[in-house]
């Protein structure tokens, strides 16, 4: 396996004194990636449905694109997965395609259910909500607040709390797959167990899972499955998988003349952008890499070995910080306080004496890249009891920090917080 070492010389930012740990609002880009992108500016840029070279390279880059996230995803088998310029977009994108299918009779005026999650990032929440206007039936599923005997805080979300949600008319289960404030990992698989029990899909927010968890749709059922590309080492832009059932009553909204069935294109609104889908297709390469997998290795077997390597990094990486913060009377940590398979390195506390917004300016200042607020969790911290423009801070751990970055984060706390 490529030592810590190699694996931050991939990336060419990497190599300046600044310590990056915003990174659950994004990643840095191996060499890969940009180089790439350089070839795609260079030589394969053209236009699709030409004969020329370039155009055909184009369309051979769009479909590799495609191929890297669907084996990323482990979703050959069971559906389509569409590209766009942000998770955002793409669920709005399909929020209002199930609206249109209620419209037109293509979904079932009775089941016109959607049960939404108000723990996560409101990227899955609010597109939902507005259909409350188009003749749905918008459920609010709340989470369960537990604080220990420090006031430490955990929000969970159960099957067994949707239970009482669930019947006939459910069509859709809205809901992240970890917070991307606590870090805490929801069992989706029982959920999506739970609502298709009923006969209702799920819409999973994976933005905050994929930077840390293979994903696998087709073991664990999901009917939608949404991730962010930059937040997993890739360019500003997103993914969603459909399983095959998902999206056959919807009608994508590209031009009127491309077929309905013609998948995922219909959805692709204008085409997807080449060097995105050029850099996207590098995370194949820069994961066998981290792998250091050989020519007899498939990408899917790789991709499994460089995220167990990178959940190993992480740990070691989170363990000390965990540490400092659980052991600080004048903090209110926010999620499990040990880093284990129920949370990712994604820690976000709060002083008591302090407001976020300082601390996060005073160790920016001393070249630690964190920062504080909602983090579009605006719920969820309203939920907590906090005022959301200042928030939390939130220190995001990637497997390509060190741990050096690590002692200074908790040398450059302790002087923000003070003595006890």
């Amino acid at each position: 396996m490529p030592t810590l070492h190699a694996i931050r010389s991939r990336f060419p930012a990497l190599g300046a004194p600044f310590a990056f740990l915003d990174n659950a609002g994004g990643t840095q880009v191996p060499r890969d990636l940009i180089d790439a992108v350089t070839r795609t500016y260079t030589h394969e840029f053209g236009q699709l449905g030409g004969f020329y070279p370039a155009s055909e390279l184009a369309a051979a880059t769009i479909a590799r694109a495609h191929n890297t996230v669907s084996t990323f995803l482990n979703a050959h088998d069971t559906g389509h997965v569409m590209l766009g310029a942000s998770s955002t977009s793409l669920i709005h994108l399909v929020a209002n395609a199930h609206a249109d299918a209620l419209a037109s009779g293509d979904l079932p005026r009775a089941r016109n259910r959607v049960i939404v999650s108000t723990i996560g990032h409101e990227a899955n929440i609010h597109p939902w909500m507005r259909l409350a206007s188009r003749g749905f039936e918008i459920v609010p599923w709340h989470h369960t607040i537990t604080r220990d005997s420090r006031g430490d805080a955990q929000a969970t979300l159960t099957a067994a709390s949707l239970a009482p949600l669930l019947d006939d008319r459910a069509l859709l289960v809205v809901f992240p797959e970890v917070s991307n404030i606590i870090g805490e990992v929801y069992d989706a698989p029982a959920i999506t167990r739970a609502a298709h029990a009923v006969g209702a899909r799920t819409v999973v927010d994976a933005v905050a899972s994929a930077p840390h968890r293979l994903p696998d749709v087709a073991a664990n059922g999901h009917d939608w499955y949404v991730y962010s590309t930059y937040k997993v080492f890739g360019p500003h832009a997103a993914a969603m998988y459909g399983s095959f059932d998902a999206f056959a009553p919807l009608t994508g909204p590209n031009h009127y003349f491309i077929p309905r069935e013609k998948l995922p294109y219909k959805f692709e609104l204008g085409g997807f952008s080449h060097e995105s889908a050029a850099a996207i297709a590098s995370l194949n390469t820069y994961l066998r890499f981290l792998a250091d997998a050989n020519d007899s290795t498939s990408d899917r077997a790789a991709m499994s070995a460089a995220y167990a390597r990178i959940d190993a990094l992480e740990r070691e990486l989170a363990a000390p910080l965990l540490n400092f913060l659980g052991s600080r009377d004048d903090v209110t940590l926010y999620g499990g306080a040990a880093m284990n398979a129920s949370r990712v390195a994604t820690i976000s506390f709060r002083a008591r004496k302090r407001s976020s917004h300082d601390i996060a300016r005073e160790l920016t200042a001393k070249g630690l890249g964190i920062k504080h607020g909602d983090f579009y969790s605006r719920r969820l911290i309203e939920s907590l009891g906090m005022n959301p423009d200042d928030g939390v801070v939130r220190i995001s751990l990637a497997h390509y920090n060190e741990g050096e970055e690590i002692e200074r984060v908790v040398a450059r706390l302790g002087e923000a917080l003070g003595i006890r």
